[in-house]
């Protein structure tokens, strides 16, 4: 019955009534000491840590909050039914549940429909395919459609140098499998600031390319 009181207030009250009142003096008269009770048990805490790993082991597949996409859809259809979504919201919900399976090829153009271009080719066929079909981005391949990078067709219109050769402008792309999750997709163009990434097979050839508004478009579609 003693004991809880004195170690509440020699471990507790008392530590913190003496740094609030001195701060700076006490830190400097104990940082050795500290230190020192530090290395001391560093050791313990390493030990303990040790063991409750070993004993409170977490599963290797913690359990999840939902048994799959469908069980969730479910559960808003029940929620849009019982008034706590609205159907705009319970369709949003289903719009960006469904995403997650959405692979990159359910989204590419093939490459045989894409506009692109080599490293030779000159600034003004790039203004002109750009002003005919309203594209400002255009990847670049190599031999055997090998991606190279792009060229946004804005970086030549600001450049009062109409000297530079095309390649000059050429920014680095995003490569992408193509079944690799598109929401995964979505999230390195975003982190990368590229609105393009190129498709590509098992032996490093382009197949397609895929553009953020796409991605974003078989988000928000209805």
């Amino acid at each position: 019955a003693i004991a809880l009181p004195v170690y509440l207030f020699l471990l507790l009250v008392l530590p913190k009534s003496l740094f609030r009142r001195f701060p700076l003096r006490a830190v400097v008269r104990l940082s050795r000491l500290l230190e020192l009770v530090t290395t001391l048990l560093t050791p313990l805490h390493a030990i303990g840590g040790f063991i409750e790993r070993s004993i409170f082991a977490r599963a290797k597949n913690p359990p999840r909050l939902f048994a799959g996409r469908e069980e969730l859809k479910m559960i808003t259809v029940q929620s849009e039914k019982s008034g706590a979504l609205s159907s705009t919201e319970r369709a949003i919900i289903h719009n960006v549940v469904d995403f997650t399976a959405v692979k990159v090829r359910d989204v590419m153009v093939p490459l045989e429909k894409t506009v692109s271009f080599k490293t030779d080719d000159s600034r003004d066929k790039f203004l002109e395919v750009s002003e005919k079909l309203g594209i400002d981005r255009f990847p670049i391949f190599g031999e055997n459609t090998k991606p190279l990078g792009l060229i946004n067709v804005y970086d030549i219109l600001f450049d009062t140098d109409s000297s530079h050769p095309a390649r000059q402008y050429m920014r680095r792309i995003i490569t992408a499998s193509e079944n690799e999750s598109a929401y995964r997709v979505v999230r390195r163009l975003r982190a990368a600031r590229i609105g393009l990434a190129a498709v590509i097979d098992g032996r490093q050839h382009s197949i397609g390319i895929v553009a953020l508004e796409d991605l974003v478009r078989q988000l928000v579609k209805a």
